[in-house]
């Protein structure tokens, strides 16, 4: 048994020194060069194709890598080097500036309806006669594209004649209303008022003083907006009507007041300012609030055919750019008044509480008589505007009627 053991083990050992040697006997001179040729061969296929490698991994497809492979090495490594341009085949087709061709893209990104000519057109005209000069006054690519977006040629032809640097600009840009054009303007306005809104709004919409003509009628498009200022030239919309309305209780409404509504947040405002005036023995009522653009209409109307149109213009508000279409502009009286003890609310006590507390309760007298050249409303000591109480403190500090209020805070609405 026991040989029998060693005999079995002996072959296991025979065999398995057999292996190593076949094992051992790989012929590795001759293995290396196939290897070394191998890779050669690869290294060459790698070269050939690392720039279509390139531009796989940035997601071109492979049409539009052949587009790319066919440019020269110079062009293709710009592209290898950028990220992708979606539209690249549309400019290798119209344009051989390839370094243009992200400028393109970012450009038709603005004005995506625009003609790919065209945009090819416009920006190698930009960047050949503005840019370079603009660069020079020291604009980064990021302020560069920050007027692209919206200047015209003749915009960037004025910012090179003038030579402003962004920074010169830059504050008046923020304004609504800004237009290149009228840096001049802005800068000379600023010297004078030290604000950068006024500056902007007064020099684009001049007739927000309203002894100045208005030239272009805006209509607003945020008419719910509770800081809007409405007055010709400021129009809102003929349809516009508050969808939060609500009827005022009949302690509140005078004898005479045939459009009692107001918006919610008004009215709740003036019930906190009737009771703070009627613990002062003060009793204000509601004399006319929310009127339609129809009403309104109807009111110029009859006004101008009584009074004839020049006394209309400035003793009534056009359809349109009256405060009582927001429903936030209210006439107030008195109970003295409605009871016919007093004629005139401008002279009862309960006018000079008014004046001197309304703003505690977010009100303003709108059309004060020192204000009329800025309002282009004779004095209405009985009308009240509700722009909440953070708009109307300021407003009470600074003595600032609602026109000197958006042009020193930019408080516009927005305009179409």
């Amino acid at each position: 048994m026991r040989n029998r053991r060693n005999k079995y083990s002996y072959g296991r050992n025979r065999y398995s020194y057999g292996r190593r040697r076949r094992f051992g006997s790989v012929r590795w001179d001759r293995l290396i060069p196939v290897i070394a040729g191998i890779v050669i061969v690869l290294g060459i296929i790698l070269a050939f194709n690392f720039s279509r490698l390139q531009l796989a991994t940035k997601g071109y497809s492979w049409s539009e890598q052949n587009a790319i492979l066919e440019l020269t090495s110079d062009k293709i490594s710009i592209l290898t080097h950028e990220d992708k341009v979606d539209h690249i085949k549309t400019w290798i087709d119209l344009s051989k500036n390839v370094s243009l061709y992200d400028d393109y893209e970012k450009y038709y990104g603005y004005y995506p309806k625009m003609d790919s000519k065209d945009v090819v057109k416009t920006i190698d005209n930009y960047f050949t006669n503005y840019v370079p000069k603009l660069k020079t006054v020291g604009y980064t690519n990021g302020q560069l594209w920050t007027i692209l977006k919206d200047a015209s040629e003749s915009d960037l032809a004025y910012l090179v004649k003038h030579k402003y640097s962004y920074n010169d600009m830059k504050p008046y840009k923020a304004v609504t209303g800004f237009q290149y054009q009228d840096m001049d303007k802005y800068i000379k306005l600023y010297n004078q008022k030290h604000n950068y809104n006024y500056a902007v709004i007064y020099t684009t919409y001049p007739f927000i003083y309203s002894s100045n003509k208005v030239t272009k009628t805006y209509r607003i498009q945020n008419p719910a907006n509770l800081l809007n200022i409405v007055k010709k030239g400021f129009t809102l919309p003929s349809d516009y009507q508050p969808s939060d309305l609500v009827m005022p209780d009949k302690a509140y409404i005078s004898s005479e007041n045939g459009h009692p509504q107001l918006r919610k947040v008004a009215y709740q405002a003036f019930v906190k300012m009737a009771k703070a005036a009627a613990a002062d023995q003060q009793y204000l009522l509601l004399n006319s609030c929310f009127r339609s653009y129809s009403e309104q209409q109807k009111i110029y109307q009859q006004m101008e055919t009584k009074y004839g149109a020049a006394y209309a213009a400035i003793n009534a508000a056009s359809p349109g750019s009256s405060e009582h279409q927001t429903g936030l502009g209210i006439d107030i009286t008195s109970k003295s008044v409605d009871t016919k003890k007093v004629a005139v609310f401008g002279f009862t006590s309960e006018y000079k509480w008014l004046k001197e507390n309304c703003y505690k309760y977010g009100f303003v007298i709108r059309y004060a008589s020192d204000k009329t050249k800025m309002t282009g409303i004779t004095n209405e000591p009985w009308h009240v505007r509700y722009v909440g109480t953070k708009a109307a403190t300021l407003m009470h500090e600074k003595n600032w009627c609602f026109e000197e209020y958006v042009l020193y805070t930019g408080q516009l609405p927005q305009l179409k």
